[in-house]
């Protein structure tokens, strides 16, 4: 993928990228200092009561977890 087009997304994809990485997981949750490769977002104007959001964290065979927004 590429960063998004407007630099203030781009900006934002880039820090939550960085301090995801901090977080020390590492792949699977074993430890190190890649967690995850990229970070894209995506906007479109909506209404505020139908907000989207989605995150995809590695395969669903190896973590699963829902929570309400």
């Amino acid at each position: 993928g590429k960063p998004n087009h407007d630099p203030e997304i781009a900006k934002l994809e880039q820090d939550v990228l960085e301090r995801v990485n901090e977080l020390g997981i590492g792949p699977l949750g074993f430890g190190g200092n890649t967690t995850a490769l990229a970070v894209h977002a995506e906007t479109m104007p909506t209404h505020i009561a139908s907000l989207p959001v989605a995150v995809n964290i590695q395969c669903h065979s190896v973590r699963h977890r829902e929570t309400v927004v």
